[in-house]
């Protein structure tokens, strides 16, 4: 299975840490992202990752990844620049946001996964929230649970934190029929934005819409399943994010390589 590192964007909240670099760059721990993704993917058997790049791309060459590029980044969002991958797709691949770090583990649970389509789902995720940002309503989207380990709603705005039972990653699994439910969603997108239509009924241009927006949709025909985990991860969108996340990174399993 082929691990897609959605790299492309410019990490603005994150200052002169990314002014000339794409935010997987940013070092965890001494390490970049990249490089604890890379780790992870060796660790779990993942030996195919395909990076697209875009802000800072010929930062990423160094690196033993297939590497593509969006040279649209600055105008364009994280489904359009994970489609300049579509190609790498083929029955079955994982989807990565470029700022995370994940214990092996995580990406082993979601690679594993027969669902069309598996989100791991931090269900820890609240004290790291509060870690994060004080108040977890700042930042907490909507992931609500349905029966048989499906995910019901993800990814939408909440104002009460009994709403969020679980928080999304940023790292997604897709077999062969989640492949092809994705593709079709995108086409409908596509083609909302032709007509002028709200793009999947949600957001008023192409560019706005979310990933999140794209496994909501197909959360509704039951398609999404999540991958339960207890930590293990963690996040850099802003320079206070960083000691933060060492901190819960070096008492995880993954701040051992």
């Amino acid at each position: 299975m082929t691990l897609v590192v959605v790299a492309a964007g410019r990490g603005t909240r994150l200052g002169t840490l990314a002014a000339d670099r794409p935010k997987a760059l940013v070092h965890l721990a001494g390490r970049p992202l990249l490089a604890w993704t890379l780790a992870a993917a060796a660790d779990a058997g993942v030996g195919d990752v395909v990076v697209i790049g875009g802000f800072g791309i010929d930062h990423l060459r160094a690196f033993p990844v297939h590497l593509l590029e969006n040279p649209d980044y600055a105008t364009t969002n994280m489904v359009q620049t994970l489609f300049c991958a579509e190609a790498a797709f083929g029955d079955g691949f994982v989807m990565s946001y470029g700022d995370i770090a994940y214990r092996p583990d995580v990406l082993r649970a979601v690679a594993a996964s027969p669902a069309p389509v598996t989100v791991a789902v931090d269900l820890a995720w609240r004290a790291y929230w509060e870690a994060r940002f004080g108040d977890p309503l700042l930042d907490a989207e909507s992931l609500r649970l349905g029966p048989g380990g499906t995910i019901r709603s993800i990814g939408q705005p909440v104002e009460r934190v009994e709403d969020v039972e679980g928080q999304y990653i940023g790292l997604v699994g897709f077999t062969a029929p989640g492949v092809a439910a994705l593709r079709a969603a995108w086409a409908r997108a596509l083609d909302d934005a032709a007509r002028g239509r709200p793009i999947l009924g949600r957001r008023p241009s192409l560019e706005r819409l979310y990933m999140t927006d794209v496994l909501d949709e197909l959360a509704r025909d039951g398609l999404v399943h999540a991958a339960p985990i207890h930590g293990g991860w963690v996040e850099i969108d802003r320079p206070e994010d960083i000691p933060v996340a060492e901190a819960r990174w070096a008492g995880s399993r993954g701040g051992e390589r």
